[in-house]
């Protein structure tokens, strides 16, 4: 994907939360999985212009978050797995993502008009995961905390190779 596509993306998904994770995934998955140059520029759409370098891109409060999401998943082989969880992927399917993947947030978040703590559920872990956002004045959610996004998902066990 594109820069220019991946803005088409925000452009539509950033308005609402779910849409603004989606896209942090995306972006994940096009820096780590695929290579594409132009990921870390799609994450500074996702996050609030005072944490973005001069480039746009995560600043250095964000380098754990580049550290975790960039690991393998024991099993896999490719980086990003604990994103591609998100989309769609399960140790059953390898972490197989989908960038069409609705991201499902559980009905215990805690959603307001403007700043929203959601619990978004993996296909690898047990647990939801936490993120805030708050909404900017154009009306695109911003990631204002995600720690909980990169812990660990479940290895690929050896037998289902």
């Amino acid at each position: 994907m594109n820069y220019d596509e991946f803005k088409k993306m925000w452009d539509k998904e950033g308005k609402t939360e779910a849409g603004a994770i989606k896209c942090l995934l995306v972006a994940v998955l096009e820096t780590f999985k695929e290579n594409n140059a132009d990921g870390k520029r799609m994450w500074g759409l996702v996050l609030p212009k005072d944490q973005l370098t001069p480039k746009g891109e995560p600043g250095s409060q964000h380098k754990t978050a580049l550290s975790q999401f960039e690991k393998t998943v024991p099993g896999t082989d490719f980086k990003g797995g604990i994103a591609a969880s998100y989309l769609g992927g399960t140790p059953a399917n390898k972490y197989k993502s989908d960038y069409k993947a609705s991201i499902t947030l559980l009905p215990s978040s805690k959603r307001g008009e403007k700043e929203s703590k959601v619990f978004v559920q993996s296909g690898g872990k047990d647990n939801p995961s936490p993120v805030q956002l708050r909404k900017n004045d154009e009306g695109y959610w911003k990631i204002f905390e995600y720690s909980s996004l990169y812990t660990g998902v479940k290895p690929i066990k050896s037998g289902d190779f």
